[in-house]
């Protein structure tokens, strides 16, 4: 086995190593870039920003909210208002006069502040935005660690495509040879021409196949430039030296696993969430106490004078209680409401259990047959280079055609090719592995 990757990527490493002043990149260092740019979890990580929001307008509800006030009046007419200001002597009529109702200059300033004591709706929705943050963060990290995975897929998928251009041109260059070789002996007439044009397709065909390696190659690297943001026009070269393929692994307690996958916490924190949503129903029974308190300072004057005329200072504090008595229903409703999101969630997490342990099992099967299959292939590739080889002699000695070296070689592609594509099977499979685990 531990030649099997060496075998794999050693090759893709030496075709991508010709670019001259490409960026070079391990794995580690694009799963960091792709961890950095990626624009999916740049957008999930904005959610998170905004439920840190939300929970600052929860705590708002908790602190005092104070507010001062202060302004300034300056009249330039009198205002007259007609009011008793005698009467006769005896119980007569009263006697009325125009007075000055208003002052020069009005100056005033207020200061009130208000501060909640009990309010057991604000502490639910406190405790919701806190839980809703929690949920976010274990979502933008299950999300992370599948973006992770899918970068690791395609690294190895752009060194396996890297592989297969190699494998091409090597099998086009054979077939090349070949083809020269007959044509020479054609010309020697020790060669049909039937040898001449098969081979000649041969060549052809293979060249063909370059093209179409090197074709699937670029989109496979537009692909793995696309998950971490990286310029199209930046040649790249994968550093990763995969001597060894990872061993099978050893699948951790169940409870271990669900513990450390980031889509399980958020299925659970769900479920405490359903729970306060209860609360919160029930908390609409509870009387709401709120306090305030307010200044107020003011002056009146005529003339350049704000002082004089009418000066007042006030102070007052207020203690409010609010109590619900009937809302038609509403809150028993919600009470119910609650408790059927709070089944679903036990429900959903329920399901969820059963969903890993039946995926770990698949993966198992996965691992299992992969390496099974890549270490017989292994084998199945040594045989046919070694029939290659006896077919290219045999033919030099007139004791095969043409026919026979051509399909020995096809025979050496497709194993060849096959015990690649196996390889890459094993390690996303792997990968897969990891992400469901929840390994880092």
């Amino acid at each position: 086995m531990k030649k099997l990757i060496c075998i794999i990527f050693v090759g893709a490493l030496c075709f991508q190593a010709v670019i001259a002043s490409a960026a070079e990149y391990d794995i580690a260092s694009y799963l960091a870039l792709v961890d950095k740019n990626n624009p999916d979890l740049l957008l999930r990580f904005k959610d998170i920003e905004s439920a840190k929001t939300d929970v600052s307008l929860a705590r708002s509800a908790f602190l005092p909210h104070a507010g001062l006030q202060g302004g300034y009046t300056r009249n330039f007419r009198d205002q007259l208002q007609s009011m008793p200001v005698a009467s006769m002597p005896g119980g007569g009529p009263l006697v009325w006069q125009d007075v000055r109702s208003n002052f020069d200059n009005e100056l005033s300033l207020g200061v009130g502040v208000s501060q909640v004591l009990l309010n057991a709706g604000a502490i639910s929705n406190y405790n919701k935005a806190k839980l809703g943050q929690a949920i976010r963060e274990q979502s933008y990290e299950a999300a992370r660690q599948a973006v992770l995975c899918a970068a690791k897929k395609l690294y190895a998928q752009s060194q396996l495509t890297a592989l297969v251009v190699e494998i091409r041109e090597s099998s086009a260059q054979v077939s090349l040879e070949q083809y020269q070789r007959v044509q020479r002996r054609y010309d020697a007439g020790a060669a049909t021409e039937l040898d001449l044009l098969s081979a000649d397709v041969d060549r052809r065909t293979k060249s063909d196949a370059v093209t179409d390696a090197k074709k699937n190659n670029e989109l496979v690297l537009l692909a793995f430039r696309d998950l971490a943001c990286i310029p199209h026009s930046e040649p790249i070269t994968l550093t990763e030296d995969r001597k060894v393929l990872p061993g099978m692994p050893e699948t951790p307690d169940l409870d271990n696993i669900l513990a450390g996958r980031a889509d399980y916490r958020a299925l659970s924190l769900a479920r405490d969430m359903s729970g306060i949503d209860r609360n919160a129903a029930r908390n609409a029974f509870v009387p709401q106490v709120s306090a305030s308190f307010n200044w107020a300072l003011g002056g009146m004057g005529n003339g350049s004078s704000f002082t004089g005329g009418y000066n007042y200072n006030l102070a007052s504090l207020g203690i409010f209680v609010s109590i619900p008595i009937l809302s038609g229903g509403e809150r028993l409703a919600r009470m119910d409401a609650a408790k059927v999101q709070q089944d679903k969630a036990i429900l959903a997490l329920s399901q969820k259990e059963t969903a890993v342990e039946s995926e770990l099992l698949g993966l198992q099967l996965r691992l299992e047959d992969a390496k099974q299959q890549s270490e017989s292939s292994f084998q199945t590739v040594e045989t046919a280079r070694r029939a290659l080889a006896l077919a290219q002699t045999a033919y030099t000695n007139g004791q095969a055609t043409y026919l026979n070296v051509m399909d020995a070689q096809d025979k050496v592609d497709m194993v060849w090719l096959n015990f690649a594509n196996l390889s890459f099977e094993y390690l996303s499979a792997y990968y897969d592995w990891e992400l469901a685990v929840g390994a880092k």
